[in-house]
């Protein structure tokens, strides 16, 4: 069914599609998510709605429709989420997922975020903090622009060792991921 329906013309199968991406079958819900992003249109905003599904191999589909291109909504879409979004524990796979496709699809706008992800927050033991710092570090590096390079330069002298190995473990990390 989802393949006859991504094959109709105009907006009118998306309605149908987003049920099926609400289907209680994760092999139903990856091949509606893949088929609205294959439609001629952006439509991060529609498939950014699943972003939560509890099956981690959607939440990956859904970040490498976003990180494909530069894109404003997706990155603005991202750091709302990071924002906002309250992690548990077992989801640091998904918050570094996050930030690199943030790096991936992010611009300057998202510099100032990342920096103070980075630098400004106080240094204390934490799962999540850490999870957000090496994320930030990764979205850096992976932007590619002088601005986020400043930022890895800077937390690269930090008088904290935990940041500056932070620092040089993204760069590693982006290097082996290329």
């Amino acid at each position: 069914m989802v393949h006859v329906l991504s094959k109709l013309e105009g907006d009118k199968f998306l309605k149908y599609l987003m049920k099926l991406a609400r289907h209680s079958s994760v092999a139903v819900r990856r091949m509606a998510i893949k088929a609205i992003g294959q439609g001629s249109c952006d439509r991060t905003s529609e498939i950014f709605k699943f972003i939560d599904d509890p099956d981690a191999s959607v939440h990956r589909i859904i970040l490498t429709y976003m990180g494909q291109v530069k894109n404003e909504t997706a990155e603005d879409l991202l750091t709302q989420y990071l924002q906002t979004r309250q992690f548990g524990t077992s989801q640091t796979d998904h918050i570094m997922e996050c930030f690199r496709t943030l790096g991936k699809c992010g611009s300057s706008r998202s510099v100032p975020f990342l920096r103070k992800i980075l630098l400004h927050r106080k240094w204390l033991a934490g799962l999540r903090k850490s999870a957000y710092r090496e994320g930030a570090a990764l979205a850096l590096v992976t932007l590619k622009i002088p601005e986020a390079q400043q930022v890895i330069e800077a937390a690269g002298k930090s008088f904290y060792p935990g940041l500056r190995r932070i620092a040089r473990n993204a760069g590693r990390e982006f290097f082996q991921k290329r």
